[in-house]
């Protein structure tokens, strides 16, 4: 939890028109929620939203958005379970698995910049490829663009129209 709320301190951007850093208040209580509730069925932390939600007195869409969050800073994993009734697959609960906090991924580099961070250009070999200048995208040929998606990892199976 000391690690979580440095994390939190450490995105935290005064100014930027965001309450909190990466994790948010909301991200904090999941967390502690889901670390102090103890073990369940089998040793598993496995509590529905709603469990989660009526424990850290938050809405459920709250907890589903931090829970995101948390995945998102490498701090925990989902993982689904699902049952099959009537024939088809229902998610029934998910388990969530913690990571080491050496494991985690920290902060995004542009999720949370502010507008005046958007005017600044990476220096030489620090950033990627400048795509383009000014306020508006120009248009890109559709090979062009395949091959950027194919070298940031989407894969050809994206659709370009």
């Amino acid at each position: 939890m000391t690690t979580a709320r440095r994390l939190e301190r450490a995105t935290h951007r005064r100014g930027s028109g965001r309450h909190g850093g990466q994790l948010r208040e909301s991200g904090l209580r999941v967390l502690w929620t889901l670390l102090h509730r103890g073990e369940g069925r089998a040793g598993a932390c496995d509590p529905s939203l709603a469990q989660i939600a009526h424990e850290a007195l938050l809405a459920r869409s709250t907890v589903q958005e931090a829970v995101r969050r948390l995945e998102d800073a490498g701090i925990l994993l989902r993982v689904p379970r699902r049952a099959m009734a009537d024939g088809r697959w229902v998610q029934v609960t998910n388990a969530y698995l913690f990571q080491e906090p050496a494991q985690w991924r920290g902060a995004s580099d542009t999720g949370f910049r502010s507008a005046l961070d958007s005017d600044e250009k990476p220096e030489e070999g620090q950033g990627g490829e400048v795509l383009w200048e000014g306020s508006a995208a120009p248009a890109v040929a559709p090979e062009r663009l395949r091959g950027l998606l194919e070298a940031v990892g989407w894969g050809s199976s994206a659709t370009i129209s």
